[in-house]
């Protein structure tokens, strides 16, 4: 699998970010945040022979400006089921233009909701790739297994 910067991964999220939901991410200076119980997490798995998990976790506050951004309201209306609507397509997104940077001829699973603690299971399997827009966290992490 091909091994990609933080920086290419930040361009990667903010080509699905920045003309749907107008916020663009970079690589974090100081990549330390803890994904922690608050953080939402979605995943989605691309099985075949080279099998990868893709996932998208992001804190609270930035799951809900997402989920504003895409429903069109306040991040202070959004509720659970439009954060999971919001995480899944950035996922379902962002793997998809993994795959075509990365050369990867495999099919595309279903995004789900998952515990975000599944990003700290088994961490020899997980990249970790810390991103901020702003004040907001996001991590985009690739398993070289399906989770």
């Amino acid at each position: 699998m091909q091994d990609l910067a933080t920086e290419d991964m930040a361009r990667i999220v903010s080509r699905v970010t920045e003309p749907v939901l107008g916020m663009t991410f970079v690589a974090a200076i100081n990549g330390d945040a803890a994904i922690g119980d608050e953080w939402k997490t979605a995943a989605l798995p691309i099985d075949g022979t080279n099998p990868l998990t893709v996932a998208v976790s992001a804190d609270d506050a930035c799951a809900r400006v997402l989920g504003g951004n895409m429903f069109g309201m306040e991040a202070n209306k959004v509720d659970e089921a439009m954060v999971a609507d919001a995480l899944c397509e950035l996922v379902n997104m962002t793997a998809g233009l993994l795959k075509s940077s990365m050369g990867i001829d495999q099919s595309l699973g279903l995004p789900s909701m998952r515990q975000s603690d599944l990003l700290c299971a088994d961490s020899g399997s997980w990249k970790h790739h810390f991103l901020r827009a702003d004040a907001l966290n996001l991590v985009l992490a690739i398993a070289t297994r399906i989770y």
